[in-house]
């Protein structure tokens, strides 16, 4: 195969590297580390065809540690994280769509730099995360390499900017039923807002405590066990605020909670002006594996006398 690298205009060297990899069930490993100077010898639609070929198959063959179309979109995608563009957006996708064995470990940086951040009220969302989202989201959703939680809590947070990721997210299985907490936390009189009665209600300040703060927000509402869906959610309230769904994901993927020892996100589910009447929010896509929601009064003091939060176990 060096001897193809060398003389890609050669037929012979690249005849015998062709029947070399047909030869192997896997690669070894010194072909695969070979692939980074065929790309750099035979760049997306150059002169030469063939050698791209041998690139491709290095590619559905080596494992993904040592996968160079994994190897190469990771070089691309965290230069482009780094410049704030995309330099070839062809070869970005070509890398990702051809990285076989590879494709979970391209998509894990999807994941951890891009959605992540899309599912965090007060996300760190960069402006060439939309690009990056919309160009390899879809390739990735096929393998099952997007976590569906995260998704759907991306697809909330960022609304209308959600792009090509509301198209992948989970449908509701139905309009859901009236959801009880299991346990709530923060104010004292925390269940006068989940009694069903109206005219009882808890007050609550935006103060901010301890490290649970973005976990626990004023008053927390735990689900036991986690909703497999949120639909909607209506709330009354004097003073505006906000809800935001803690929404259980694997470890390292999202915020730690110190005091439960669990990783989360927190998609904001819902804003309200606390006008003294009821307000619904229907979310596009449902919310899945919600552990919590949590209250977060937008004004220093408010009035909060019904949540009621619809969806399924």
């Amino acid at each position: 195969m060096l001897a193809a690298v060398a003389s890609p205009a050669e037929a012979p060297p690249l005849a015998e590297a062709q029947k070399q990899l047909a030869q192997c069930p896997e690669p070894p490993g010194r072909a695969c580390e070979l692939g980074h100077a065929l790309d750099a010898r035979a760049p997306l639609a150059g002169p030469y065809p063939g050698l791209r070929g041998l690139l491709e198959t290095l590619c559905t063959q080596c494992p993904g540690p040592r996968n160079p179309c994994a190897s190469l979109f990771s070089r691309a995608f965290q230069g482009a994280l780094a410049s704030g563009s995309v330099a070839s957006p062809e070869a970005l996708r070509w890398n990702l769509e051809h990285a076989g064995p590879g494709t979970g470990l391209a998509c894990t940086e999807l994941v951890r730099f891009v959605l992540l951040p899309a599912a965090l009220t007060q996300g760190p969302v960069l402006p060439v995360h939309p690009s990056l989202r919309d160009l390899l989201a879809p390739l990735c959703a096929p393998g099952g390499h997007l976590p569906p939680a995260l998704l759907s809590a991306a697809v909330i947070q960022q609304g209308a900017q959600a792009g090509a990721l509301t198209g992948l997210a989970a449908s509701a299985t139905g309009p859901g039923t009236p959801q009880a907490p299991a346990k709530l936390q923060g104010a004292e009189a925390a269940s006068h807002a989940f009694d069903g009665k109206e005219r009882s209600g808890v007050d609550l300040g935006n103060g901010v405590f301890g490290k649970s703060w973005e976990a626990d927000g004023a008053l927390r509402a735990q689900f036991e066990p986690p909703l497999a869906q949120l639909v909607s959610v209506r709330v009354r309230a004097q003073g505006p605020g906000a809800l935001r769904a803690i929404v259980r994901t694997p470890a390292e993927a999202g915020l730690k909670d110190p005091e439960r020892g669990t990783w989360f996100v927190n998609p904001t589910a819902c804003t309200f002006k606390g006008t003294g009447k009821w307000e619904t929010c229907t979310l596009k896509v449902p919310l899945l594996d919600v552990e919590a929601l949590s209250v977060f009064p937008g004004a220093e003091r408010i009035s909060l006398y019904e949540v009621e939060a619809l969806g399924t176990r």
